[in-house]
């Protein structure tokens, strides 16, 4: 069965806008939360805009499309619907939002062929340029910066110790946080490079001198800001404003530095701007009818491969909140050979965002050894609310200092703890009596002392409607006067594994 033109060209664009919304619609939440919250990518609205005006600007060309399913895109967007679910279910974020451009032109691909790359493929990767993946980037930006703005005081003859990312003058002292990269002007620039490229230019290698010239531009300006933030708090004795208020002065140096050059130059590159516009928007599509993948079936599948991830969690979500509402972890009883739990004689707590499970209580043995069990999960994880989580931490960094960290293999004879545990020895900063932890995880019944491992079960426990996760961990006190040091504690932690949880 062959798809009329009116369905192909009509109602199927109708169809797709409300469609690739819903169907990414927490993708869409977090780029905007993104967006909104980070100084770093608050481009993100421009380079939302800039993609939806070259989608417009080709629309006539998008309105030509026929369907011409291919099989190849079906299987790629198969494996990507596929890792946007696991994404999701463990919540990554950089994962999800890089998949959601990439899952739009497989989808398209799928449903008209190669003629969709062709058109809408520039302007969708586009939104490359506002996923957090840019600030992975910043260490090196900024070594770079630190390594050319030390060339620069040279030139100046100012003189300058240097100690990583801190620069140190007679008058004070600069240093080049990760804001001081570079990395909002260098993706700001490539954006505009590429913006403006697909704009203009049909040859792909203008498209990419353009981009890599714009970036350049972009580096040099950022060095020439920060060099111009130093010497300012040189020659004034650092009474300057610039050493503390700097945000206009660096998007000063970036017009002056960047587009105007980059401007000057893209005029050199183009031949007939008003000729490859004009293709760009009516000659790229090659108007196939009847090839033999014309029929419904291709935008029927695409589509549920678009909205299936997202229906999952909806699904599963009564089982979810049962499994979750049914569990209700408690500390150990105690046995002959322990007293306890002893509630509020903790020796440490985990530094936790908002756990709905905080249990806590203190073991005396016979021979007055001390171990303290902690658990701390949450019943239903969910963005913000998880076990493995960049807030969460087995400490609070104010009041404790680490002292060493390493795996201990503990043997697999004990129900409830892995082969491994994760070993940490920390230092009160107060009365600097020193506490050793073994901590790990419980992924709804899978044990761990991966963070890894904990979220990758997590993400497939979650798709089977169990979101639980716990942290189980043990502490005591070392006795630092003997040579031992945290032997005996460690000793004790073995015994009561072997009462409690054997």
């Amino acid at each position: 069965m062959s798809a009329s033109p009116g369905f192909s060209r009509h109602y199927l664009w109708v169809l797709a806008i409300p469609l690739l919304i819903l169907g990414l619609w927490a993708e869409w939440q977090d780029f905007f939360s993104l967006w909104y919250d980070s100084i770093i990518y608050n481009h993100g609205y421009l380079v939302l805009a800039g993609t939806l005006y070259l989608l417009f600007v080709r629309r006539h060309a998008l309105q030509k499309l026929t369907i011409n399913g291919s099989p190849l895109a079906i299987v790629l967007l198969v494996g990507a619907s596929v890792a946007l679910l696991f994404s999701q279910a463990a919540d990554i974020q950089v994962f999800r939002l890089l998949l959601a451009p990439i899952i739009i032109l497989l989808w398209g691909w799928s449903i008209w062929g190669r003629d969709f790359l062709k058109v809408a493929g520039g302007p969708i990767l586009l939104l490359c340029f506002a996923a957090p993946i840019w600030d992975d980037f910043s260490p090196l930006l900024q070594h770079i910066t630190v390594f050319f703005n030390n060339i620069f005081l040279q030139i100046a003859d100012i003189e300058a110790t240097i100690n990583e990312f801190l620069i140190t003058l007679e008058v004070g002292a600069f240093l080049v946080e990760g804001g001081c990269s570079g990395v909002r002007y260098l993706m700001v620039a490539l954006f505009l490079g590429a913006f403006y490229g697909q704009l203009y230019y049909r040859s792909l290698r203008s498209k990419v001198l353009l981009i890599i010239t714009a970036g350049l531009f972009s580096l040099l300006a950022n060095w020439i800001r920060v060099f111009g933030i130093i010497a300012a708090g040189h020659y004034t004795n650092m009474q300057t404003s610039l050493v503390k208020d700097h945000e206009l002065f660096g998007w000063v140096i970036f017009i002056i530095f960047t587009l105007v050059p980059v401007f000057l130059i893209s005029s050199r590159l183009e031949s007939s701007p008003q000729e490859t516009t004009k293709d760009e928007i009516s000659g790229t599509t090659s108007g196939r009818v009847g090839g033999k993948h014309t029929s419904v079936f291709w935008p029927i599948v695409a589509s549920f491969l678009l909205i299936w991830p997202p229906l999952v969690p909806i699904a599963l979500q009564a089982k979810t909140e049962k499994v979750a509402q049914s569990w209700h972890p408690t500390l150990v009883e105690a046995d002959s050979d322990w007293r306890g739990p002893l509630k509020h004689a903790n020796v440490w707590q985990p530094d936790f965002s908002d756990p709905d499970i905080d249990l806590s209580g203190v073991y005396v043995s016979n021979d007055l050894k001390q171990v303290q069990l902690q658990i701390t999960g949450y019943r239903n994880q969910s963005q913000n609310k998880e076990l493995i989580f960049y807030k969460n931490r087995l400490f609070d960094s104010a009041d404790w200092q680490l002292i060493s960290t390493e795996k201990r293999e503990i043997g697999d004879a004990y129900r409830q703890s892995p082969n491994h545990v994760n070993e940490t020895v920390i230092r009160n900063k107060v009365d600097r009596a020193q506490v050793i932890v073994w901590s790990w995880y419980d992924v709804g019944g899978f044990l761990t002392d991966s963070k890894f491992e904990a979220k990758v079960a997590g993400a497939f426990k979650k798709i089977t409607g169990d979101s639980r996760g716990a942290l189980w961990a043990l502490a005591g006190r070392c006795e630092v006067s003997k040579s031992s040091e945290c032997e005996q504690q460690r000793k004790a932690f073995t015994l009561f594994l072997e009462s409690f949880l054997q």
